[in-house]
């Protein structure tokens, strides 16, 4: 007897928006050939001066793909250089992360706009995880940004 497969396993096809994704900011041309090589490979290191945006085209990349439902989730990471232990900061996990990913969710807003990807982070869609609570995660489907802190 055969069973009814479970919904996860149920193949869904992805919502592609059938026109480009209008970004408030415009790469450059050497931002274009990055994400182009980006997107050709499964892990890419990026490196630059400072000013180069770097993260700019990161939080690009991870727009681009949630909006076009490539990905699910965009996980962003970066290493939190303190003299204060996180444990004693007041609030969740994402206001104790709060001061370490603003460089990263204002390219987000710059390029989308705040209350366009507000709803994403609230959502859970736009994940922030410690490198220290790393161990052990799997994320499938997803973008992870490691935004290394100078």
């Amino acid at each position: 007897m055969a069973s009814k497969p479970h919904t996860d396993d149920v193949y869904r096809p992805k919502r592609i928006p059938k026109n480009p994704i209008k970004f408030k900011l415009q790469l450059n041309d050497e931002q274009k050939d990055a994400k182009k090589h980006i997107l050709e490979n499964t892990i890419t290191l990026l490196g630059g001066g400072a000013g180069s945006g770097k993260t700019l085209l990161a939080c690009n990349v991870a727009l681009d793909g949630l909006l076009r439902r490539q990905y699910d989730k965009i996980i962003i990471t970066r290493p939190t250089v303190s003299k204060e232990e996180i444990g004693f900061l007041p609030g969740d996990l994402r206001e104790k992360m709060d001061p370490w990913v603003q460089p990263i969710y204002q390219n987000m807003y710059s390029l989308y706009g705040k209350d366009r990807v507000q709803p994403f982070i609230e959502s859970g869609q736009i994940e922030i995880v410690p490198v220290s609570f790393m161990r052990g995660r799997t994320f499938v489907d997803s973008c992870v940004i490691v935004d290394e802190a100078q």
